[in-house]
């Protein structure tokens, strides 16, 4: 039997629902990215859907193994701990499927770059207002 694969986009959650929006917006454009590919979203805690209502879709969807990653910067508590337990008790729950989980975003030096360039803009802009 041949695997069917999904993509989970894992996340921490907010109370604050235009960052959860953005997230959301993030999991669309990934569908776009890869049109052959099932994916779906989830959060940690304080929103929905949960990481746990994202893997039940791919798992409606057909998916035999999913590729989950986190949609976080650093390699903090939940992406090492918290995150991997969701998903390991998924998996031990229905183990039919597979999860494997990627790692964190990380700092990209393309990332690092564009933060010194919005740095240099506020800077140059504080000069022209008058400030030293």
């Amino acid at each position: 039997m041949s695997e069917k694969l999904g993509l989970m986009i894992c996340g921490h959650g907010s109370c604050d629902e235009n960052a959860v929006a953005k997230f959301a917006v993030l999991s669309e454009r990934l569908r776009e990215r890869f049109p052959d590919l099932p994916v779906d979203y989830g959060y940690l805690e304080f929103a929905t859907p949960t990481i746990r209502t994202g893997l039940d879709n791919l798992r409606a969807a057909g998916c035999t193994r999913v590729l989950a990653v986190p949609g976080m910067l650093f390699a903090a508590g939940h992406a090492k701990n918290d995150i991997p337990s969701v998903l390991n008790t998924y998996q031990a729950q229905h183990p039919e499927m597979r999860i494997d989980y990627g790692r964190e975003l990380a700092v990209d030096t393309r990332m690092v770059r564009a933060a010194g360039e919005r740095i240099r803009q506020v800077v140059e802009a504080a000069k022209e207002a008058g400030g030293d």
